[in-house]
């Protein structure tokens, strides 16, 4: 058991599952235990058959400010010491390149419902959903290289898989920051919802649709594209 486990809720409504991030005095930012319940929250849902849709959202001001850098270094077993990356970030990004895998492979619906602010490993956690609802004064990306960082995560494999390059040259090459409606005009946004009430309130039309969604017949459909997607046109096809 991880210690703050209270860190990260996971809570059912019927069948969906929504895996809320609840350090609001952080601003969500996630450190090492936190992408390890993330990592754990992703294989009890994809193992529970009466989970049909998994929600990604945030306490607080915000969905996610991205890592938290002035966490203490774990203290518990790391199951990623041997694969430390450079700049001194630990192994860190290797568990979220892990965590991120898992969701976005999981055979289930995936909805990232964001507000405020959406940064960093959150922005990438997003970028591994299936969907993404967010507020229209979202700020959502990764300018980490404005600070001279580089992007250590997998969105730099996923974004230019969802849009195509000239977008993403000025995500990623210039750390420009999207808002809601600036996102969903890329095509990186699938709707915008409101945080008021609360983003998993607004986004409820939208799930109860995935709710009723054949399961093997999305399970079986989302296989084959992420396959497609990740595999040589000419291996898959003989081309």
């Amino acid at each position: 058991m991880l210690e703050h486990a209270d860190d990260l809720i996971v809570r059912d409504d019927g069948p969906i599952r929504h895996v809320i991030l609840n350090r609001p005095q952080k601003l969500n930012a996630i450190d090492y235990a936190q992408h390890l319940r993330l990592r754990q929250a992703f294989i009890d849902a994809e193992h529970d058959e009466s989970v049909k849709v998994l929600t990604l959202s945030g306490e607080g001001r915000g969905f996610c400010s991205g890592d938290d850098l002035r966490s203490q270094p774990y203290q518990g077993d790391d199951p990623h010491e041997h694969r430390r990356v450079d700049l001194e970030m630990g192994s860190g990004p290797t568990l979220l390149l892990e965590s991120a895998g898992l969701l976005r492979s999981l055979s289930i619906p995936t909805v990232a419902l964001m507000h405020g602010f959406a940064l960093g490993s959150g922005y990438d956690y997003s970028l591994s959903c299936d969907f993404r609802l967010m507020t229209s004064d979202i700020r959502y990306g990764d300018p980490r290289i404005d600070r001279a960082l580089w992007a250590a995560e997998g969105w730099s494999y996923k974004l230019p898989r969802l849009v195509n390059l000239s977008i993403v040259s000025r995500i990623a090459y210039l750390g420009e920051l999207l808002n809601g409606d600036s996102a969903l005009k890329m095509g990186l946004g699938t709707g915008i919802i409101t945080a008021e009430p609360d983003v998993i309130s607004s986004a409820h039309e939208f799930l109860h649709r995935l709710e009723t969604c054949s399961g093997s017949a999305y399970a079986t459909t989302k296989r084959a594209m992420l396959r497609d997607l990740d595999s040589r046109f000419a291996s898959r096809f003989g081309a």
